[in-house]
């Protein structure tokens, strides 16, 4: 195997930079490897990070970092006068080095959005280099997009809730305009009345000029169907109905249609007229089937989805982790999430992402104490509140429960029991 490949993190971009961090908590540089992997790109010879890795906000990512076997470059002064490009300026000088001193070194990924990463790319073009962009959809700049060999799209890791305004005074897309004029705010219970009126909302789209069009020739993204979906059904939520995905409740309701779902990995998605085909897109299979609400494995796809968020590990891990949390309780005071997770880390044998999960369904639960409140998370400092063991899982347990019960409006006992056994 030729070693051959230098991936480089621009962590500030992924995380939505220091000011925000609004992807930190939820950010996984293995599911960002891992998609970089599913491009047949082997032969990795350097990876590096570059981020203040003084902050301690970042130790979330330490373990990331340890099972990759990703170098991090340490970077001062982020967010302050001409310093805030330091991670750039540094990222760029690297490539460009590793493109003399390392000939061996011909492909070049840079997990960045950055704009300014398009002249990087160009001058590496210069010196025989391939570079492959990677980065979020909707926060990538087009200009480092085209100028890049290829492009590698990673899914934005927020809560999977969309959240969509209901209000049509702020439609500003002429087709959701024209749908609030002709469909008021109606409010449905029934499952089956709810698919009925979302066909119709399909047929609407096929009577409309501007969303015939984008159906037969380009496609139509599928944002503008979910909010017209949320504006007309009140309380409109496909987790509801048993969908975990927004795109299953649509496999559904395309079905035995002239519409169908077509999509672009990783993340885009379109409805598209049923003879048409576009370039990069490939057919989604409808769903002819409705998978049963109540059971133990739907409740728990339900429970990691939306807000509050509950993404288990297996039972086991959960108890050990939330025992030394119990039993340590005055070493996790006014810590924040990354130092927690890392703690707990090195006195456990467990993946890193299953302790992750383990806190923050914890966090969840409202077993820590959080402040200030009115920042994110990730800028949060975090005390364990909880006395015991027993009383941290009741209050996991009782989250839990009370989400689904919002949620569906009743709940199973026997079946929510195989989620949480819980032995006084």
């Amino acid at each position: 195997m030729k070693f051959n490949t230098a991936i480089l993190y621009d962590i500030e971009n992924l995380i939505g930079g220091y000011g925000k961090s609004d992807y930190l908590a939820r950010l996984s540089l293995k599911d960002i490897f891992d998609e970089i992997s599913k491009k047949n790109i082997e032969g990795i010879a350097i990876q590096r990070a570059y981020a203040n890795w003084s902050d301690p906000r970042l130790n979330i990512l330490r373990g990331d970092i340890v099972e990759l076997g990703v170098e991090p470059v340490q970077m001062f002064g982020f967010g302050k006068g001409p310093q805030k490009n330091a991670s750039d300026i540094q990222l760029a000088i690297d490539a460009i080095d590793i493109a003399f001193t390392k000939p061996a070194v011909e492909r070049f990924v840079i997990v960045s959005g950055d704009g300014a990463f398009s002249a990087l790319a160009k001058k590496l073009h210069e010196y025989g280099k391939m570079v492959i962009g990677c980065a979020y959809r909707k926060t990538a700049n087009r200009i480092f997009e085209a100028v890049c060999d290829d492009f590698i799209w990673i899914e934005e890791p927020k809560d999977d809730e969309e959240i969509i305004s209901e209000s049509k005074a702020e439609f500003t897309d002429p087709i959701l305009i024209a749908f609030a004029k002709k469909y008021q705010q109606s409010e449905i219970e029934d499952r089956e009345a709810v698919f009925g009126q979302a066909r119709k909302i399909l047929h609407f789209f096929k009577e409309n000029r501007d969303a015939a069009y984008l159906l037969k020739n380009v496609g139509m993204n599928i944002s503008i169907y979910n909010q017209a979906l949320t504006y007309n059904i009140k309380g409109f939520n496909y987790l509801k109905y048993g969908f975990t995905r927004f795109v299953d409740f649509i496999r559904y309701i395309v079905r035995g249609t002239d519409i169908k779902l077509v999509h672009n990995p990783p993340s885009e998605y379109r409805l598209l007229i049923k003879d048409r085909n576009l370039p990069d897109f490939i057919d989604v299979k409808p769903l002819e089937e409705l998978s049963e609400i109540h059971t133990a494995d739907n409740y728990l796809q339900l429970l990691s989805k939306g807000s509050p968020i509950f993404r288990l590990p297996s039972f086991d891990i959960l108890y050990q982790v939330t025992q030394f949390l119990s039993e340590n309780k005055m070493e996790f005071c006014d810590v924040y999430l990354g130092d927690i997770i890392e703690r707990i880390s090195a006195n456990f044998e467990y993946e890193q992402k299953d302790i992750k999960g383990a806190v923050l369904s914890l966090v969840s639960a409202d077993c820590f104490i959080r402040e200030p409140e009115d920042k994110k998370l990730s800028e949060q400092k975090l005390s364990f509140k909880c006395n015991t063991t027993l009383d941290a899982l009741n209050a996991l347990r009782n989250a839990m429960h009370n989400k689904l019960e919002q949620l569906l409006g009743s709940v199973d006992e026997s079946e929510f029991e195989k989620i949480i056994q819980i032995n006084s």
